[in-house]
């Protein structure tokens, strides 16, 4: 039974119930991500075998609300974990036509953890934070701290250039292109196989600090976030899906995904650091991607999860961006994340990994 305040358009998946109110409520929403669209929702069902098990709820006050929801297709669905989205694979959480409140989240918290599935996730938008986190105090669910760091873009690039990358940032952007480090954004196979040698490269680099195993490491990586996986993306999302590239002699040095629709979201990085050296590689690279999602008109730049780097907190800092808190809240029929968490910690602690 749903609950009293809201009024479900469809129980059915998005695409089934309606892909144009979908697509009417996220070009509504102006803080809407790329990873909240149906077009990554579909990029989802086709590339992590994956279906579509989204919510369209509408309320009595005139709001509705989107929820991307997936399960895996193998697992029974009282065993299953339906994921607002499924890991690795960005942000979910609410499409709104107004604002978000405590009511409107709280609602749907609660129609969720009636499901019979095993376990539910929601990785939310983290502008949406301060909803999902009071309403899930109140419906029982765990909050999992994260820290994302998002760039405003209002007023366009040169704006944000001049008043929101520090002066250090602007000399290292110029100091890269004078070493002939240049930048190349799309989609192209081309480009998509080097950041994929990039990444590969990477995980190495990864493991050694983070004292892993190398081919664990690698075997991860392939489960995670396999080469078939970013051609599922490239090839699914078109448009919104970029890569960009930092080369300097013809050779790639560092590289990222990006996602570019009414928002931006860097998604992935990496680099080879036998050649990236003093290039500033990193700094011209993300400068490249704040000009296109400026020209696209993006309202904002994600630049990802943080953590607890300090380092990497300094690094996005430097481009204006704010450090956001939000929370993946979690709610557990049966303990299908907890007991995830715990392995995956006795693991850690068993092969001496260490968090970086």
């Amino acid at each position: 039974m749903l609950n009293k305040h809201i009024q479900p358009i469809s129980n059915k998946i998005a695409s089934q119930a309606s892909a144009s109110a979908w697509d009417e409520i996220y070009a509504f929403d102006p803080l809407a991500m790329p990873s909240q669209s149906r077009v990554w929702a579909e990029t989802i069902v086709q590339g992590s075998g994956s279906r579509d098990a989204s919510r369209h709820y509408m309320f009595f006050d005139g709001q509705e609300i989107i929820l991307p929801l997936f399960r895996r297709n193998v697992v029974p669905f009282a065993l299953s974990l339906l994921r607002s989205p499924p890991a690795n694979w960005g942000f979910g959480g609410a499409l709104t036509t107004a604002p978000l409140t405590e009511k409107h989240a709280e609602a749907v918290l609660e129609e969720c953890a009636e499901t019979s599935a095993g376990a539910v996730s929601i990785r939310p938008n983290p502008l949406h934070a301060a909803p999902w986190l009071k309403a899930a105090a109140t419906r029982g669910w765990t909050s999992v701290p994260k820290l994302s760091h998002i760039l405003s873009l209002e007023g366009g690039f040169e704006t944000v250039r001049t008043s929101r990358f520090s002066g250090n940032t602007r000399s290292k952007i110029r100091r890269a292109e004078k070493q002939g480090v240049s930048v190349e954004i799309g989609n192209t196979e081309t480009l998509l196989a080097g950041f994929d040698s990039l990444f590969r490269r990477s995980i190495d680099r990864w493991a050694r600090r983070q004292k892993e195993f190398a081919w664990l490491a690698q075997f991860r990586g392939r489960l995670r976030d396999s080469s078939r996986k970013f051609r599922a993306m490239a090839k699914h999302a078109g448009e919104v899906f970029q890569v960009a590239i930092a080369s300097q002699n013809g050779r790639p040095i560092a590289g990222s995904i990006v996602l570019l629709d009414r928002n931006a979201h860097y998604t992935r990085g990496a680099m080879d650091d036998r050649l990236i050296g003093r290039t500033y590689a990193n700094y011209l690279l993300h400068a490249k991607i704040i000009e296109l999602a400026c020209d696209r008109n993006c309202g904002h730049y994600h630049m990802g999860e943080t953590g607890s780097s300090s380092s990497l907190a300094q690094f996005k800092g430097h481009f204006g961006a704010l450090a956001v808190p939000y929370a993946e809240l979690w709610y557990e029929r049966l303990p299908i994340m907890s007991a995830d968490r715990t392995m995956r910690s006795g693991i850690k602690r068993l092969i001496g990994f260490s968090d970086v």
